[in-house]
């Protein structure tokens, strides 16, 4: 398994026009969005990487929404993703389109989104999956130099578990675009309704969405009826018949 953090330098797209298909799965993504965004609430939103601050969550009641990014245009704060100068859960929704598959250290970044998001905060992170028709092309040395091969693309179930040990609960997950996404052509439609009967495993695009979970670290207060002992001396006694007549006779 290849580590999560890397030193070199990521070929990093600034807009969905220069990944083949880039605007179809901007499309897709964005239909999935308009579906989950109704159900986020809060106050503050954020879009973190170039790629997500090109998308609309205008469907959702967040009014507040702000594009992260180190460089870009549209953007409300420019910063580094992965040192997020905002305050500590402060912040109710995040969204990562495809920001893991080029980053240098997607630990760090979850690590920031988990610092940010309030309890019970949503996170969307949508990436590439390497078990798939694109990620064999990763397998040719030609195509890893080109997008979208030379992303890193971690699978959905290694995304997943670092979820989990961050506390996030993945409330959804589904997977699209079946194909080798790089043009469309008439088989193109029918590989889509075929590969949706496989489920999200062999899909090239996978999208997921998960709530932080907190434990309340406030001891709670017992109810009083649970401090009163259960049984008291004597109780069975007074309570059997059996045991008050021979008492009875004894006297």
């Amino acid at each position: 398994m290849k580590p999560a953090k890397i030193n070199q330098a990521i070929i990093t797209p600034e807009n969905w026009s220069e990944l083949p298909m880039g605007d179809w799965l901007a499309m897709e993504i964005q239909h999935k969005l308009d579906e989950w965004c109704p159900l986020m609430f809060g106050y503050h939103l954020l879009k973190l990487g170039t790629l997500s601050s090109q998308l609309s969550c205008a469907a959702s009641s967040i009014r507040h929404q702000c594009a992260v990014a180190p460089e870009g245009a549209s953007l409300g704060i420019i910063a580094a993703v992965d040192e997020l100068p905002i305050r500590s859960g402060s912040i109710d929704a995040c969204l990562l389109a495809h920001l893991l598959d080029f980053s240098s250290d997607p630990h760090q970044i979850l690590r920031e989104v988990e610092r940010v998001l309030t309890p019970d905060g949503w996170i969307i992170i949508s990436g590439f999956n390497p078990y798939s028709l694109v990620g064999l092309g990763r397998l040719l040395p030609n195509l890893r130099r080109r997008l979208p091969w030379s992303a890193r693309m971690f699978s959905p179930e290694r995304v997943l578990d670092w979820l989990h040990l961050l506390g996030f609960e993945v409330v959804h997950l589904e997977g699209f675009a079946y194909s080798t996404v790089t043009r469309r052509n008439r088989f193109h439609f029918w590989k889509e309704k075929t590969g949706r009967r496989c489920g999200y495993r062999f899909a090239s695009t996978y999208m997921l969405a998960a709530r932080k979970r907190t434990i309340p670290l406030t001891r709670i207060r017992e109810a009083a009826w649970l401090r009163r002992p259960v049984m008291v001396g004597g109780m069975a006694r007074l309570n059997n018949p059996a045991c008050t007549k021979s008492e009875g006779v004894n006297s």
